[in-house]
C-alpha cells in the first residue's frame, strides 16, 4: 500500500474546497500555489506540542506541522503516511518500516530512533492511556521498529492518532519541528508557518501563514474588519461584517471543560461536574461559539464553598468563558471568583487537585467515541484512560457529554474552527476528523 501524499489527496479535497468557496479553482483543472494568509486566534501560540491533549495550538495547527506513521485518507481508511507500508508479520510481532529519506522541516533525520523517541515522549505526556495496549517498540535497524503485537489493525489505529505524531530527537514545543506541509518559525510573538519543501507528504500550497495571539475576543474581529487579517475568528467583524466575507465552519477540535478539585469538598464528586455544566443555559455561552445547544439539566449553580475559578491567563477565549461560567454559577454564599494564573501554575494545581473549580481544555485522541472517551479520561485521571484502552467499553454513537458521567470533568462546549474568510481564500477540511488541512488552503490569483 502506498503512502498518502498531499498531491494525491487533491481530488479528495476538491469537494471540500468547492463547498468552502474554491469551486471555481477546479474549473481550470489545477490549483493555484503561492499566497499568504494572516489570522489571529484567542489562544497562546508560543508553544505547539502534539503530544499533549490540553494544547489547543496543536489541535488547531498540528496537522500543518506534524505527521504520524499512519493516517486517515479522504474515505476514512487508515493508510501509511510516514510508514513505508502496512505492518509486516515478524515472529510474534509486527514490523513497521519508516520511509527512507524523510527529514524534518529543519533538516533533522526521521528514522527508527525518532519513532521510538516520539512514542516515548507521547507516553510521558498525554498519550500514556492511548498507548497503554500497544507494546513499546524496539529498534531493529535504522528504518525499522518492531512491536510485540499481532493485531495490525489495532496497531495502525493507535499510530494514526495525532497524539503520537513523529518528531525529531531535538524537538521542543517552543520550536515545533515536524514533517508537515509547513515549517514553524518564531518572529517575536508571532508564529509564522512557511511552506516546507521537505514535507513528507508534499509541501503546502500557500507560501506563508502568519498566526498571532489575539489579546481578547475582539482582536481577531477587529483585524478582519479592518482588512489586516484574512480570517475572522468566530465572526465577520467587530462592528459590522466585512464586505464580501464568506463564513466557514470546520467543526470542533477540542472541548472546553469544567474541572472539580478537592477544595470543592462535597461538590468534588464524579459526575456532578457535568451536571453543573449541563445546567448552564446554552444562551449564556452561545456568543463564544460552543457548538449546538445541549439538553439542559436543572440549573443547580455552584453549591460548594466560596472559591476561585482557575483558568490559564494566556488564553483569552478560556478567560472569557470562565467569566461567563462564574457569573452563571455563583450563588449567595457560594461565590466563584475568576482567577487567571500561569499555565505552569495551573498544571501544578491540576496535578495536585488543589482547587475547587477550573476551566480547562482537552481534545479527542482519535475520531469516534473511544477517541473522545480516552481524551476526556486523560484530562480527568490518566490511570482511567489506561483501563479504558485495555478494556474498551461498547459505546456506539454517544454524545461526549454522556462520557463524563463518571468523571470529575464536565464538558462546557466545543472549541470550533469557524468564522469568516476573505472571498479568494479556499479552506479544506481535514481527513483526520473535524478541523482543517491548512496545507491544502489556496488563494486565487488576481
Amino acid at each position: 500500500m502506498k503512502a498518502i501524499g498531499r498531491r494525491t489527496m487533491m481530488a479528495g479535497a476538491g469537494a471540500s474546497l468547492a463547498m468552502l468557496g474554491g469551486g471555481r479553482l477546479f474549473a481550470r483543472g489545477r490549483l493555484p500555489t503561492g499566497g499568504r494568509l494572516a489570522l489571529r486566534v484567542p489562544w497562546p501560540v508560543s508553544t505547539v506540542d502534539p503530544h499533549r491533549v490540553d494544547d489547543v495550538a496543536a489541535a488547531i495547527f498540528g496537522e500543518a506541522l506534524f505527521d504520524t506513521l499512519y493516517a486517515r485518507d479522504e474515505a476514512g481508511n487508515i493508510v501509511p503516511s510516514l510508514a513505508e507500508g502496512d505492518p509486516e508479520p515478524d515472529k510474534d510481532g509486527l514490523r513497521v518500516r519508516v520511509r527512507a529519506g524523510i527529514v524534518s522541516a529543519y533538516g533533522k533525520p526521521i528514522d527508527a530512533r525518532e519513532v521510538v523517541n516520539s512514542l516515548r515522549r507521547a507516553r510521558s505526556n498525554s498519550g500514556g492511556g492511548w498507548l497503554a495496549d500497544s507494546p513499546f517498540p524496539t529498534r531493529i535497524d535504522q528504518l525499522t521498529v518492531r512491536f510485540a503485537t499481532k493485531d495490525p489493525l489495532k496497531l495502525t489505529q493507535t499510530l494514526s492518532s495525532p497524539l503520537v505524531a513523529i518528531v525529531p530527537l531535538s524537538f521542543t514545543p517552543e520550536r515545533p519541528d515536524g514533517t508537515g506541509p509547513f515549517r514553524a518559525e518564531r518572529r517575536g510573538d508571532t508564529l509564522a508557518l512557511l511552506r516546507n519543501p521537505r514535507a513528507a507528504r508534499g509541501p503546502a500550497l500557500l507560501d506563508e501563514i502568519i498566526v498571532r495571539a489575539a489579546p481578547d475576543l475582539a482582536g481577531s474581529l477587529r483585524a478582519f474588519e479592518s482588512g489586516a487579517d484574512d480570517i475572522g475568528w468566530l465572526g465577520s467583524g467587530l462592528h459590522e461584517p466585512r464586505p464580501g466575507a464568506k463564513s466557514f465552519d470546520l467543526g470542533p477540535v477540542a472541548w472546553a471543560i469544567l474541572r472539580s478539585g478537592r477544595e470543592g469538598a462535597a461538590w468534588d464528586t464524579p459526575g456532578l461536574t457535568q451536571r453543573i455544566a449541563d445546567g448552564i443555559p446554552h444562551s449564556r455561552l452561545s456568543y463564544l461559539g460552543l457548538g449546538a445547544a445541549w439538553s439542559p439539566e436543572r440549573e443547580e449553580g455552584w453549591g460548594g464553598p466560596a472559591s476561585e475559578l482557575l483558568v490559564r491567563e494566556d488564553a483569552p477565549w478560556l478567560v472569557e468563558l470562565a467569566r461567563a461560567v462564574s457569573a452563571t454559577l455563583s450563588r449567595p454564599g457560594h461565590d466563584l471568583t475568576v482567577r487567571p494564573i500561569s499555565a505552569a501554575e495551573l498544571a501544578t494545581r491540576r496535578a495536585q487537585r488543589s482547587f475547587a473549580l477550573a476551566v480547562d481544555v482537552t481534545r479527542p485522541v482519535a475520531p469516534g467515541a473511544l477517541g473522545a472517551l480516552v481524551g476526556l479520561a486523560a484530562a480527568d485521571r490518566p490511570a482511567s484512560a489506561v483501563d479504558i484502552v485495555r478494556h474498551p467499553p461498547r459505546l456506539g454513537n454517544v454524545s461526549p457529554r454522556t462520557l463524563t458521567r463518571t468523571m470529575r470533568v464536565g464538558i462546557l462546549g466545543e472549541v470550533r474552527i469557524f468564522g469568516s474568510r476573505v472571498a479568494d481564500l479556499a479552506l479544506a477540511s481535514s481527513t483526520r476528523g473535524p478541523g482543517w488541512d491548512l496545507g491544502l488552503a489556496t488563494r486565487s490569483r488576481r
